[in-house]
């Protein structure tokens, strides 16, 4: 790996200030979309990686978590944050881009595939939501309601996995729960309800099959067969992948594997 790291930077979209990392390369790029109580952060040892480096290459705080902005009056719904996601692509005038989106990332992945189909050449959904039973952590605080979360779920969560972090000596644990912490309540609750809802209503298996480039799935070794997902995707075609020794957070728990993944999907589909 050069460790070649980007610096934050920030843009306005729809008046929201949003921190991302950007590196300018070729004319494909790769968009990231992190997960549920994640940032950037999740794939920052992406840009340091020299095999990447002809490609552009964005990664976003989506709004309410890192180091964007977190507005009290936002919905948090999915599709919103798929909008500003476009928004975002747009200004930094990324034409083409392989999409990488990792757990609730992943329906923001659909929606944004849905809005924009003609801009990706692929779409690697990285143990995104496509079912009810892939709810975990945002089913927890889905239904703890707001102000007990607000109050008391919240700090309860966090030591909960500094406990686990500290337990295990886990540092994508320790890192994940750095991110955690930048969050706000209310951001974390509201995204918990989209997540879920769309995970139950959203239909995403249908539209995430539908879609018209290049799509898979990647699960960490560790979940192989746990999830119903596995077996539906498959039924559907959708070609399966599998990072071994890790689990659901295969990027930073196994990251040369993971990337080396990456960068073999986006050639096969180019």
């Amino acid at each position: 790996m050069k460790k070649d790291f980007p610096h934050t930077k920030r843009i306005k979209v729809n008046d929201q200030l949003i921190s991302y990392f950007f590196r300018k390369g070729g004319q494909e790029s790769i968009v990231f979309v992190h997960g549920f109580g994640a940032s950037k952060d999740t794939f920052l040892e992406a840009f340091g990686i020299q095999e990447f480096q002809s490609f552009s290459m964005l990664a976003t705080d989506l709004i309410g978590f890192g180091d964007s902005d977190k507005p009290a009056n936002f919905s948090y719904l999915l599709k919103k944050q798929a909008k500003i996601l476009e928004r975002t692509i747009d200004l930094l005038d990324l034409n083409r881009f392989h999409l990488v989106a990792h757990s609730m990332g992943g329906i923001i992945g659909i929606e944004l595939g849905e809005i924009i189909p003609d801009s990706l050449c692929s779409f690697i959904n990285v143990e995104g939501n496509i079912t009810a039973e892939d709810c975990t952590m945002s089913k927890r605080v889905a239904e703890m309601g707001e102000e007990h979360f607000a109050r008391e779920g919240f700090e309860g969560l966090k030591h909960s996995i500094a406990k686990e972090a500290k337990k295990t000596q886990s540092r994508p644990l320790e890192d994940y729960l750095k991110s955690l912490s930048k969050a706000t309540p209310r951001s974390l609750y509201k995204s918990s309800i989209s997540t879920v809802h769309e995970s139950n209503h959203g239909d995403l298996l249908t539209r995430f099959a539908r879609l018209p480039f290049y799509k898979c799935y990647v699960y960490g070794e560790k979940n192989k067969g746990i999830f119903p997902a596995e077996d539906l995707l498959r039924q559907e075609e959708i070609p399966l992948f599998y990072v071994s020794k890790s689990g659901h957070s295969m990027m930073k728990e196994n990251p040369k594997e993971f990337y080396d993944l990456v960068l073999r999907i986006i050639q096969q589909s180019s």
